[in-house]
């Protein structure tokens, strides 16, 4: 007993599938049953289906925009670390007190700016990103 399936392929495929029809003179559909059997009899045999395949390769570009975007965040830092040391002056003694508690001022308003941001999409991340490709700022927040 045959079953009808439904199928969407892309245009190029579709072309592809019929001429290969054509050329063999048999049915899209035994084409395709063919093509599933070779695949399921690979999935089965253990050997990596082209589905892995896309997924390893989905894999590797997430983990090639984790590192770009780790090696901004390593390089920001570092610039505000090598800016913050060269820019604060040595201060006396006498004033090392009130430089403490504007310090800790200064760093509870990063910590409120920095969480601030993570509640929204506007992160810096996406600005520094919209620079390099000179595109208009746009975030998920703006489809809404």
């Amino acid at each position: 007993m045959r079953h009808r399936h439904a199928l969407y392929l892309s245009e190029a495929m579709t072309q592809q599938l019929q001429a290969t029809a054509e050329i063999h003179r048999v049915s899209k559909s035994a084409i395709l049953e063919r093509a599933l059997q070779q695949y399921l009899i690979r999935q089965d045999s253990g050997q990596p289906s082209d589905l892995q395949s896309l997924q390893q390769e989905a894999t590797g570009r997430s983990l090639r925009r984790l590192e770009r975007d780790l090696a901004i965040t390593t390089e920001l830092t570092a610039t505000f670390v090598r800016y913050f040391v060269t820019i604060t002056p040595p201060l006396p003694e006498s004033e090392h007190a009130a430089a403490r508690a504007l310090g800790q001022l200064r760093f509870e308003q990063v910590i409120e700016e920095v969480a601030r941001r993570l509640r929204t999409d506007r992160s810096l991340m996406t600005r520094v990103m919209s620079k390099l490709t000179d595109k208009p700022l746009r975030t998920p927040s703006d489809n809404l």
